[in-house]
């Protein structure tokens, strides 16, 4: 049976309003000054995101599937609803920055008690170097690493990545519904549409962007 599953990417996040203001110039030393771990929504992603309602509520899938990561949830939450969601981190965003550190599974219960938080690991789900595992147990400690090593990045390898894809395109595949959304992030669109449609990793996914994939 095919699945029909609809991709959009989150509306228009802090971390992505603070890029448009710096243009990258002083970049890294500025998003260090803000503490943008786990960003959410903007203003106007906000806005992106009821305004995305319509066409979602015009795909009539039978569930969404969203990243943990808050402002997937929250695009969701206003686009979508809160019937039928269950969260997976395996479509978070590819592990680079400071914003793509998220909350821990007890947390998100407590925040968004109708979604279906079960398939979360109860520790760290967001990308840790394996040797560090033992050390950055907790979202505050991943941050203050972050910063002391005097970059913004988490640095997912690409070995990581491709395989998290790989095991997400498998939790599709294993689901009863033939009509799936998923709340995501730029990174992870590309990376799923050139694994599996051959699209150019570098083009760009926009916010509130969705593509339809048949499984």
């Amino acid at each position: 049976m095919n699945k029909t599953i609809h991709f959009v990417r989150h509306g228009q996040s802090t971390w992505n309003e603070a890029e448009e203001i710096f243009k990258f110039t002083r970049f890294d030393k500025e998003m260090q000054k803000l503490d943008k771990m786990d960003a959410p929504l903007s203003s106007f992603g906000e806005e992106q995101a009821a305004q995305l309602q319509e066409k979602i509520q015009a795909l009539n899938a039978e569930i969404a599937i969203t990243s943990p990561l808050s402002r997937a949830i929250e695009t969701c939450i206003r686009s979508y609803g809160v019937k039928n969601v269950v969260a997976s981190h395996l479509c978070a965003e590819l592990g680079d920055t400071i914003c793509d550190i998220g909350m821990m599974r007890e947390t998100l219960k407590k925040k968004y008690p109708s979604i279906d938080f079960s398939c979360l690991p109860s520790t760290v789900w967001w990308y840790v170097d394996q040797k560090l595992k033992d050390q950055l147990t907790d979202p505050r400690k991943c941050y203050e690493w972050v910063l002391q090593n005097g970059n913004c990045g988490l640095g997912e390898t690409d070995c990581h990545f491709h395989r998290r894809i790989e095991e997400f395109h498998e939790f599709l595949q294993s689901r009863c519904e033939s009509n799936i959304i998923v709340f995501t992030h730029g990174a992870f669109m590309r990376g799923f549409f050139h694994k599996y449609c051959n699209r150019p990793f570098r083009q760009i996914v926009r916010n509130v962007e969705i593509i339809t994939y048949t499984l």
